[in-house]
């Protein structure tokens, strides 16, 4: 099958971006797991374990997450710096919402760019969960700052509130980017993507990069 060799300039994703991704991505899932662990230990684990087994994980998950918080939000901050120049919403993207895609309803697929309607969506809403749970994580994690008692626990509860939803969301984005949608996961992965791929969901962007070629 025909595959679109992109390269340098023409690439799906730089080599850099994709080490940018898989970088934030590998710090999210730790921080994920050692912040469910935190958050949920003493009401799942210890029953099923006991606290001797896991009160050392529990240690351990803790400074863990402490320390890769602020690796993460600096993560999330390049990606968003490198990556919203494609995110700036259009008027293309309001039709694409008519009918997501395609996905409801009988109406066409709205043709689209290098990024739909619904990935500028996932990049807001990512980039806003990622600095709501980076910040409140970094006056946690300072607590010599002179926050007052109520900062921190308001801090605590926001912190925890958007990081939910940001793991919500961030399951969905690994769905869709691997079983929900064949072919997707290559572009993040090597840099390149089938053209038919390609012409079936960034139509405007696979005749762009053709008249490139």
């Amino acid at each position: 099958m025909e595959k679109t060799t992109l390269r340098g300039e023409d690439s799906t994703f730089y080599p850099g971006e994709r080490i940018l991704h898989w970088y934030t991505a590998l710090l999210f899932i730790i921080m994920a797991l050692t912040g469910l662990s935190l958050l949920l230990g003493r009401l799942a684990l210890i029953p099923v374990f006991g606290h001797p087994a896991i009160s050392g994980y529990l240690q351990a998950a803790k400074v863990l997450h402490n320390y890769c918080g602020p690796f993460l939000l600096a993560g999330i901050l390049l990606e968003f710096l490198i990556w919203v120049p494609y995110n700036i919403p259009k008027k293309t993207d309001l039709e694409w919402f008519k009918n997501m895609g395609g996905m409801i309803g009988s109406g066409p697929r709205v043709p689209t760019g290098k990024i739909n309607g619904g990935e500028k969506a996932w990049f807001w809403v990512a980039f806003l969960c990622g600095i709501a749970v980076g910040v409140t994580g970094i006056t946690l994690d300072f607590p010599i700052w002179g926050q007052s008692r109520f900062i921190m626990q308001l801090a605590h509860v926001i912190h925890v509130t958007f990081a939910v939803l940001f793991s919500r969301g961030v399951l969905r984005h690994i769905y869709l980017g691997t079983i929900g949608a064949e072919g997707t996961f290559e572009g993040m992965w090597t840099g390149s993507v089938d053209a038919v791929w390609a012409q079936q969901h960034n139509d405007l962007w696979y005749e762009e990069k053709m008249r490139e070629m």
